[in-house]
């Protein structure tokens, strides 16, 4: 499995809605996930035999919601999926009233040997 798909999964688990950058619903807690940075590892032949994907894991809440324990559960959930997790930023939003927490996580995937097919 990709670690998008993984992540999503994982972020799922939460119960809170989980979209990719950007999220368009009503409920006043949810979640929102984008890449944060993605390289080439491991060269052989010339040639990256993996790719390391930076992911942020954005948490919005209003102002009196449990946002360490969330920030606790999705540090715990990452983990377990087989993300390593770096670091979290908490910001208090003034235009909205939200804390916004800031979860990096990093996941290393294998390259596609059909990757390297379609572009001989």
């Amino acid at each position: 499995m990709k670690s998008d798909e993984l992540l999503k999964k994982t972020l799922e688990q939460t119960g809170l809605p989980a979209k990719y950058q950007e999220y368009r619903g009503t409920k006043e807690v949810y979640l929102v996930y984008n890449e944060e940075d993605e390289r080439s590892i491991a060269h052989a032949d010339d040639r990256p035999q993996a790719v390391s994907i930076w992911w942020q894991v954005h948490l919005f809440a209003p102002e009196g919601y449990d946002f360490r324990g969330m920030k606790r559960r999705l540090r715990a959930l990452l983990l377990e999926a087989g993300f390593a997790v770096r670091d979290a930023v908490t910001l208090f939003e003034k235009e909205t009233g939200s804390i916004h927490v800031i979860l990096s996580c990093n996941m290393t995937e294998d390259m596609e040997d059909e990757t390297w097919q379609k572009l001989d």
